[in-house]
């Protein structure tokens, strides 16, 4: 049994819609050709079900849909639900409809687990997740605005692997991340000091698209193997990222 990831989805149907049957007139609210993304939800569809079994995991770090509401955001969980495998999700900065983890919870279809500022236990290893933020020296990033968010979002991944560890101190963790927890401007980052001091072993993360690819921090950094997801920067299909063979990650 594998543990898969992809971040960054970005689906928006207007309707239920069969894996095989998509009219993307009438069925996609948001298209993303803008974007070079064209029909990207047949090449995710095709490259998921030729690598993620049924017994497999899939980790999805954010971003998942357009939607502004849950009711719509139904419509892409129930498309990807069709696909095989577990699902565990995480917010991005994107996820408008998410108002109450309550909520989406009790909403999601079956074999689907919604993480926010928790954990969970997937295939003896601890699954910790929360969105993170900007860091302070990224583009954009303002003090005045932004420091309460960052700092929040470091304590609620702090939360969740203090959860994690206190109950299952001797598993290897993965944390789920939507921001890079590291960056080529980032002047701190109080989430890479939590993967270290918790000890993470593997930290997923999407959110950098296009050009931003070529900054992304990946590989092993002081004990922690990071990897970005984002679904253009594995060419739309799940990585495997852990298996009980190998115990590490690994590309395609």
């Amino acid at each position: 049994m594998a543990i898969f990831s992809i971040a960054d989805l970005h689906l928006s149907f207007q309707r239920p819609v069969d894996l095989y049957e998509i009219d993307p007139e009438r069925d996609i609210g948001k298209p993303m050709e803008r974007f070079g993304w064209d029909q990207h939800y047949h090449r995710i569809r095709d490259l998921w079900m030729e690598r993620v079994r049924e017994e497999d995991t899939v980790l999805i770090p954010g971003d998942i849909s357009w939607a502004l509401r849950l009711e719509e955001a139904l419509y892409d969980f129930r498309w990807i639900d069709q696909l095989p495998g577990n699902k565990v999700f995480s917010p991005g900065n994107h996820e408008y409809y998410v108002h109450s983890k309550k909520k989406i919870r009790e909403a999601l279809p079956e074999r689907m687990t919604w993480l926010d500022a928790d954990f969970t236990v997937v295939e003896n290893k601890i699954v910790a997740a929360t969105r993170g933020w900007m860091l302070p020296g990224d583009y954009g990033y303002q003090e005045s605005e932004d420091r309460k968010i960052y700092e929040r979002q470091a304590g609620r991944l702090k939360m969740a692997l203090e959860a994690g560890r206190k109950k299952h101190s001797d598993l290897p963790t993965i944390v789920m991340l939507h921001y890079p927890p590291l960056t080529q401007t980032g002047k701190e980052s109080k989430f890479f000091d939590l993967l270290k001091e918790y000890g993470v072993s593997l930290c997923v993360y999407g959110h950098l698209h296009g050009k931003a690819h070529e900054d992304a921090i990946e590989g092993n950094v002081e004990g922690v193997e990071l990897r970005l997801v984002a679904c253009d920067a594995i060419q739309f299909g799940p990585v495997r990222i852990w298996n009980d063979e190998q115990k590490k990650a690994e590309t395609y």
